[in-house]
């Protein structure tokens, strides 16, 4: 691998965060060394747990950096901006702040939330595809050495959903949830000489062959759902992006019937570049609510164009969103923000509050 030199120190050089997950796919002892010798070791955080997260939430808040960069996939970056704006939130809203173990009262500058920037270090990547962000360990240390360059200085809009308080790009209930489920046990099942089997696309892969295709083959009868409306009147939107229909107020419904995934998004993709909600970036401060009652067969006759972010007409209703609630008829998986949530028959999914800054590695700097 080139060796690249530490940055010398300048003016201009940003405060940035390096907030590494050590349970990532390419997240390495070897990578946490390199970076340490081009950046002072002091902003390079090593995760492991929950609890991790948190802590290095609150040093983030103290230090008050400009930009933060998360490495490990979408829910690295899901875990680490909820800590962090939680941890913001109580700042300001308590005054106070901890030190080894004692609660101080303070009255500093108000806590603000920083710029993020995603690396491309996990399975998911979802967010790191959105803001350009470069493949293999040289250009991840690139990108990390841009923005504390300065280089890397433009950042986009990003607004997130928000389910139960959690806050993440996407959420779905039904096969998408059911896939990452499934590729969870896949992961756990094949491990010493299988193990890198059970990784990345190819445990997707055995995921979506062995497990996830034939539970919903066995199911007889598509679940049903009813979606309703609880925030601002909601648009149809057709094939072409454009709008159908007359708006949708609060406390209509929007759908009732056979349903195999509601899915919501507020970026364009899933990992892999799956562009699932190809109006995601329409109208900011909306989501896109995308419905199916595709069969197996059928989506698989048209994964090809699904993935690319077409929309075959008759096969896919979508909606821009504020606030839903989506019931089913039966118990369904639930994912938020590519973490495995569970089963639930019922959630409500809504806009953040939050809105934050991404980092774009590859925008011309102005």
């Amino acid at each position: 691998m080139a060796k690249i030199e530490r940055l010398p120190v300048k003016q201009t050089q940003q405060r940035v965060a390096v907030l590494l997950n050590a349970n990532a796919k390419n997240v390495s002892e070897g990578l946490r060394r390199e970076l340490e010798q081009l950046l002072p070791p002091e902003d390079v955080y090593f995760s492991r747990s929950f609890q991790d997260a948190r802590e290095i939430a609150r040093m983030v808040v103290d230090k008050s950096y400009g930009t933060v960069l998360t490495g490990g996939g979408d829910g690295t970056f899901v875990g680490f901006v909820n800590a962090i704006t939680e941890e913001a939130k109580n700042r300001n809203a308590n005054g106070f702040t901890n030190h080894g173990g004692a609660a101080l009262r303070l009255a500093p500058a108000p806590a603000r939330l920083p710029k993020f920037g995603v690396l491309k270090l996990g399975t998911g990547n979802s967010l790191a595809n959105l803001s350009n962000a470069s493949s293999r360990r040289l250009g991840v240390v690139e990108d990390v050495l841009r923005a504390r360059s300065g280089e890397a200085q433009v950042a986009r809009p990003l607004h997130l959903l928000s389910h139960e308080g959690k806050r993440a790009p996407f959420a779905g209930m039904g096969i998408d949830a059911a896939v990452l489920n499934d590729y969870v046990r896949t992961k756990e099942q094949l491990g010493g000489k299988l193990k890198f089997a059970g990784i990345g696309g190819m445990g997707y892969f055995w995921a979506v062959v062995g497990k996830t295709i034939p539970t919903v083959l066995a199911q007889r009868k598509a679940p049903n759902v009813e979606v309703v409306n609880l925030g601002a009147p909601v648009l149809q939107i057709g094939p072409d992006g454009r709008p159908v229909g007359r708006p949708i107020e609060r406390g209509e419904i929007l759908y009732r019937g056979p349903c195999r995934m509601a899915a919501a998004g507020t970026v364009p993709c899933y990992g892999f570049n799956f562009r699932i909600f190809p109006h995601a970036l329409r109208t900011p401060g909306r989501f896109q609510l995308r419905l199916t009652a595709m069969s197996v067969s059928q989506i698989l006759a048209r994964l090809p164009t699904i993935w690319r972010g077409g929309t075959p007409p008759g096969y896919l209703i979508d909606f821009e969103c504020e606030k839903v609630q989506v019931k089913f008829d039966r118990e369904m998986p639930l994912q938020v923000g590519g973490d495995a949530e569970g089963y639930r028959r019922e959630v409500t999914l809504s806009m953040a509050a939050e809105s934050y800054e991404l980092v774009d590695f590859k925008a011309p700097r102005i």
